[in-house]
């Protein structure tokens, strides 16, 4: 399973067969980054999604922030479908998700759930210890801040503070480490972004009152 699979999987509620509302821009800039390592370092031949990346990164040049930002139209244009239903489309495929049930807000419903489970209590464990973490692991856990899934990775409340400086910290002073500052960054300009536009709206809408 592609590591940007694994964070899509870990992402969906066996309940609701969704993301959390309100996340899917968060979900594609760290599935983005995923997709980004796995182009660079996966040397399996034939993946499409992993095709498509490398793709995006040649076109978008050699700004980590702007191939992240060029990724999902860059998955649309290639694959037919954004980011994170690109992701998902692998995990239809491989039976470890079932097709989207074809409402207005598609659910997928999770097959395989020892997979899922085995995937967590890795992320659980890393969260928990501050022993040195396998390449892959510490590249998932880093995204797991960002991806709003703190809570899933550190269900006590008196681990998250450790947890947070697990994730935070995955890849200090490796060589994947521009990637996950590169995430984080993306996803700050896009908060500001709003929060500025925020602002804007609110004034026009006091001074033509």
């Amino acid at each position: 399973m592609l590591l940007a699979e694994e964070l899509a999987l870990i992402a969906i509620d066996p309940d609701s067969g969704r993301h959390a509302i309100g996340t899917r821009d968060k979900l594609n800039a760290c599935l983005a980054g995923l997709l980004v390592v796995e182009a660079q370092f996966d040397e399996r031949p034939d993946v499409p999604i992993i095709d498509a990346a490398r793709e995006v990164l040649d076109d978008a040049g050699p700004k980590l922030k702007s191939v992240l930002s060029a990724m999902n139209r860059g998955l649309v244009r290639r694959l037919g479908s954004g980011t994170w239903d690109a992701v998902v489309r692998g995990l239809v495929a491989a039976e470890i998700v079932a097709p989207a049930d074809g409402t207005v807000r598609p659910r997928h419903r999770v097959l395989e759930t020892a997979q899922r489970d085995e995937i967590i209590d890795r992320l659980r464990a890393a969260a928990a210890s501050d022993d040195p973490l396998p390449v892959n692991t510490a590249v998932l856990l880093s995204m797991t801040g960002p991806a709003q899934l703190l809570e899933l990775v550190a269900p006590e409340r008196a681990a998250r503070k450790h947890a947070r400086r697990r994730i935070d910290h995955a890849l200090d002073a490796t060589a994947l480490e521009p990637v996950s500052q590169s995430v984080r960054k993306v996803l700050a300009d896009a908060a500001a972004a709003v929060a500025v536009a925020s602002s804007v709206a609110a004034i026009g809408a006091v001074t033509s009152s």
